[in-house]
């Protein structure tokens, strides 16, 4: 192989050609949106300049064939075809063809020879980068068996290289360079090396352009198993992690996740953290352009691990006032973690009798009551005053005065959260518990507080008997309120 001709257009069409190439290329690269192809059939189409390396050129001898008015009427182009697999996202593997006009090829025998050639390939391609990149770079080589010139059909090997572009869905547009080298010597242009000894030919495509498009129907997400924990403890963090179909489903592949407290996420795997206990919905969803799949569970949410610090939630006497003589019922509601440790102050008196002690006052008087509860974690102190009035005290009519009950379910000191607690305990209670739910006002130690109560009683042995009859409907730590 002595000398090297490459068909190259040098008029100004063919510069604007190359010009209109570009700004596609720019448009394509700005707007798409498709995947490249994972896995399937594929097909390229497209066509580019020819070139031939070998001993023969256009006159005068000895020069690079010129693309002049001897070449109008066989312009330097290729048209090429290819039908590929794609293994995995990088790995492909393509059977194809190239089918020029080389224009020097034909000056040995112009009167016989077409100046065409004809190469079929078998390649294999390496994509490099991430699968979901808008551009992809690719190099492929394999084997090549070249027809069409007067003496021998040439073999040889092929490399090559390009960028793949995505252009649209399951389309992208690609633009490459490719050559084929071919022996024996004279199987391309019918002239050999001579003394010069063993060469070879090529036939090649400087520059290509064209479209890859998918010859594969894209495959749906498929949910396999969604691994999730039955139970956290709040504050602690839970791992949910979704398996799909990933190696037959068409990118690109959303993940997405609804965790039930309004939180959402996205990835194969996420992690969160519930702060409050509960039970919530956990659901995935994998989408992609084929279709969607989605995978429900439920994670139910504990208590914290740390013991919670005694909370008095109420702090009652019935009744109050109280004649003297009479025992009055005290009774606190506490929350938080226990054992807990009752210790009662009722006027100079200490004792532990736990969260529902009975006094009895024998003379009348202001007396005040407190009470601290205590745990491994903290304390709190919760006061009131209990009135004890004369004994047996008669209405003006001589008959027992009689006073309205209810059951007292919380006492708050904010407003806003014993209507939130009134609304809670309507929809539990509504259809265990006759009467309304509403909030009454009270003044304990100066301070005015907010009680949620539920329904009305005639005397406290009808709020006994229904605390006891409603014992499962109501909330731990009910009591019976006298109404003023």
């Amino acid at each position: 192989m002595h000398l090297c001709s490459l068909n190259v257009p040098r008029s100004r069409g063919g510069r604007l050609v190359l010009l209109g190439v570009a700004l596609l290329l720019s448009g394509a690269v700005g707007t798409a949106q498709a995947q490249h192809l994972d896995h399937g059939f594929y097909g390229k189409l497209g066509a580019g300049l020819s070139g031939y390396t070998g001993d023969l050129a256009g006159p005068p001898a000895g020069a690079p064939q010129d693309f002049g008015a001897d070449a109008m009427g066989r312009l330097p182009l290729v048209a090429v075809g290819e039908l590929g697999y794609q293994l995995s996202p990088r790995w492909g593997l393509a059977l194809g063809g190239q089918a020029g006009s080389y224009v020097s090829v034909g000056n040995a025998a112009p009167g016989t020879d077409s100046y065409r050639r004809y190469t079929s390939h078998l390649l294999g391609r390496y994509t490099f980068g991430a699968p979901d990149r808008r551009v992809a770079f690719y190099l492929d080589a394999g084997l090549n068996v070249t027809a069409g010139g007067p003496t021998h059909t040439g073999i040889g090997p092929s490399v090559g290289g390009g960028i793949d572009i995505r252009a649209g869905r399951a389309v992208s547009l690609y633009v490459e360079s490719r050559l084929h080298a071919t022996a024996p010597d004279d199987a391309v242009d019918g002239t050999g090396g001579g003394a010069e000894g063993w060469s070879f030919d090529t036939v090649n495509q400087p520059l290509g352009f064209g479209l890859r498009f998918s010859l594969t129907t894209p495959t749906a997400p498929e949910v396999i198993a969604l691994d999730a924990p039955a139970e956290v403890q709040a504050g602690t963090t839970a791992t949910f992690t979704v398996t799909i179909n990933e190696d037959e489903a068409a990118r690109p592949l959303d993940r997405r996740w609804r965790l039930g407290d309004g939180a959402e996420k996205t990835g194969r795997t996420v992690t969160h953290t519930y702060r409050r206990p509960g039970t919530y919905p956990v659901t995935v969803s994998a989408h992609n352009e084929a279709g969607e799949a989605t995978a429900s569970t439920t994670i139910r949410v504990t208590g914290a691990s740390d013991p919670a610090a005694p909370w008095i939630v109420s702090l009652t006497a019935a009744p109050n006032p109280v004649p003297v003589g009479e025992p009055v019922q005290l009774r606190t509601a506490v929350e938080g973690d226990g054992p807990f440790d009752y210790r009662w102050t009722v006027g100079d008196e200490t004792v532990e009798r736990g969260p529902e002690p009975t006094f009895t006052f024998e003379q009348r008087g202001r007396y005040p009551v407190r009470v601290r509860v205590s745990n491994d974690v903290g304390t709190e102190t919760r006061a009131m005053t209990v009135h004890a009035g004369r004994r047996g005290a008669r209405s003006s009519s001589g008959a027992a005065p009689t006073a309205a009950w209810a059951i007292g379910v919380a006492s708050m000191r904010s407003r806003a959260g014993a209507e939130r607690m009134a609304r809670r305990y309507r929809e539990r209670l509504a259809d265990a518990v006759p009467g309304a739910v509403r909030i009454v006002e009270h003044v304990l130690d100066q301070t005015r507080h907010f009680r949620v109560v539920v329904g009305r009683y005639e005397t406290q042995n009808a709020v006994r008997r229904a605390l006891e009859d409603h014992q499962r409907a109501l909330p731990p730590g009910a009591w019976g309120v006298q109404l003023e």
